[in-house]
């Protein structure tokens, strides 16, 4: 069976190693396999996702007219370059063998492609047979050598042998596992341990599982030095690998991510708090939410990182940053620090409501000392040095014994953005939000607090992990309106035909006069929980997206 650079098409990233007794195709992915891509069952794989929501969608009549109902060669010729070869055809004839348990690993450094494959016998030889018929029609020779290792047949592809862009890969049949990889060593090891031990073959859900060596990706690619410099400082050298595990089940897609950090103490993810979050007591959150997220965020630990961060990218920067800190307090006649981020907490909200195609949303975070927060910001906004920039960006409004401030000279009425403070709470959001917020607090001994029976929350509830630090629900069907509405802008739909028209895609572009509405389309999404947890390894996320 031969393998060509096409493969990694199919290869999206990378995998999560699996926890169960016996050998497994995981076991055998090579050490050069720094990226790579599995799949448990390709054909289960491939039946679930056509039942999950965008699954349902892209099956939708409706749908594939807005898409121009694009046919199998439009999409053929889109995934050949528009050049269908009959070396093209006979690949795909192999590519159709992979059913089972299929595993594709990429040498990062030399870009050659590694397969580890459920494969029958019967298939295997199928794919001998292909090879022939390949060796007959390909522009590039190749030379076909064949051994034996522990009585195992090895097959060696020499491609355009005797040239300087001479390529050797091996593969091999051992049971129901198919081999390629470049380098023969590590084929023979394969062979010894499939002769040795029984593959244990996946059984449940179909799972894709994909890794990302981000770290080697990271140190390969910076050669300028004040750069690794800004990189090291922002604590992003310190990123190992992620990870993705995604299962389909018959009612929702499950996903765990995983991002391996060696300090989470360091540059930007200072502004983690990774102590467990609760879900809020508060009563100022409206009933018909369509979207609730509860967190935690360390500003003033960023706050107090920056200036070591300047200081390992550019002690002169750091001089600069002291020297704007510095005018900033003449002019207002306030510490930034000691003023106002000492009294901000480490806990948020945020919430959102939908009304057609409005949206209303709510950032409270909350204050440590709401009283001296307000004090810090009145005195810089009143400081005469500020008046002429106040006075032309911002507006300012009595509210129930609370002041707004909002955004000034904003074109879009819609983006018009505000804050206030409370005794508890920074708010930030639009100021018909900032209303209800404050009314909702003024009528605390309501205990308004019907939010927490919604489906929304309920959800959370029976999702999230004790151990999570930030966490949230949208439901994406209230939600369709409002995204919709966004998404058919016209400086948006301009743009995607305008780059349509620049990449000579065979697809025909989308036909926006026959989007489906937003009520059609929302019937095949539902509500997607998701929350993030610190573990001994760096950061763990969790992702249900009910179809």
């Amino acid at each position: 069976m031969s393998i060509f650079r096409k493969t990694v098409a199919l290869s999206l990233a990378v995998a999560f190693p699996l926890c169960s007794f016996g050998l497994q195709r995981l076991d055998l992915v090579p050490p050069k396999g720094q990226v790579y891509v599995r799949v448990s069952n390709t054909v289960k794989f491939w039946d679930k996702l056509k039942n999950s929501s965008v699954g349902r969608l892209w099956a939708d009549q409706q749908f594939q007219d807005f898409m121009g109902n694009p046919e199998t060669e439009t999409w053929h010729s889109m995934f050949f370059d528009g050049d269908s070869s009959e070396e093209d055809k006979v690949w795909l004839e192999q590519v159709k063998m992979l059913t089972g348990e299929v595993i594709f690993c990429m040498d990062m450094e030399t870009e050659n492609i590694y397969i580890i494959a459920d494969m029958s016998d019967e298939d295997f030889q199928r794919g001998l047979d292909l090879d022939n018929d390949l060796r007959q029609i390909m522009e590039d020779p190749f030379d076909v050598v064949k051994s034996s290792f522990q009585g195992v047949e090895i097959i060696q592809h020499i491609g355009s042998p005797g040239t300087e862009s001479e390529t050797i890969n091996w593969q091999a049949h051992v049971g129901r596992t198919f081999i390629l990889g470049y380098d023969r060593e590590w084929v023979e090891q394969c062979i010894v341990r499939l002769k040795n031990d029984e593959i244990k073959e996946p059984t449940g859900n179909p799972v894709l599982n994909i890794k990302f060596p981000i770290h080697d990706l990271l140190h390969d690619s910076i050669s300028d030095s004040a750069d690794r410099r800004l990189y090291e400082a922002l604590g992003l050298l310190g990123i190992n690998a992620i990870t993705c595990r995604m299962e389909l089940l018959d009612d929702e897609m499950v996903m765990d991510n995983n991002l391996t950090i060696e300090n989470l103490k360091l540059g930007l993810f200072s502004v983690l708090d990774t102590d467990p979050s609760e879900l809020p007591t508060v009563t100022f959150i409206p009933e018909n939410i369509s979207s609730l997220e509860v967190g935690r965020m360390n500003l003033l630990g960023l706050w107090n990182e920056i200036p070591v961060i300047l200081s390992q990218m550019d002690p002169a920067a750091k001089q600069q940053f002291d020297m704007a800190l510095s005018m900033i307090g003449s002019q207002t006649g306030i510490n930034l620090e000691q003023d106002l981020l000492a009294h901000l907490g480490t806990k948020y909200l945020s919430y959102a409501t939908v009304a057609g195609e409005k949206q209303s949303s709510i950032l409270a975070l909350e204050l440590k000392d709401g009283m001296a927060f307000k004090q810090g910001l009145e005195s810089g906004l009143t400081a005469p040095a500020m008046q002429p920039y106040v006075a032309a960006m911002l507006d300012q409004a009595d509210f129930l014994d609370h002041t707004i401030y909002t955004s000034k000279n904003v074109t879009d009425p819609a983006e018009i953005m505000g804050i206030a403070v409370t005794d508890e709470y920074l708010l930030y959001g639009d100021p018909e939000g900032l209303r209800q917020a404050i009314r909702g607090m003024a009528n605390a001994g309501a205990a308004n607090t019907s939010f927490e029976q919604t489906e929304l929350v309920q959800g959370l509830r029976k999702h999230v992990s004790p151990a999570a630090f930030g966490f949230g629900a949208i439901d994406w069907k209230k939600s369709m309106d409002v995204i919709l509405a966004e998404l058919t802008k016209p400086e948006y739909t301009n743009m995607i035909q305008q780059k349509w028209s620049e990449s000579d895609s065979p697809l025909p572009p989308p036909d926006f006069s026959k989007l489906p509405t937003a009520d059609h389309i929302a019937q095949f999404f539902n509500i997607s929980y998701q929350y993030v947890e610190a573990n001994e390894n760096g950061l763990h996320q969790k992702i249900f997206l009910k179809y």
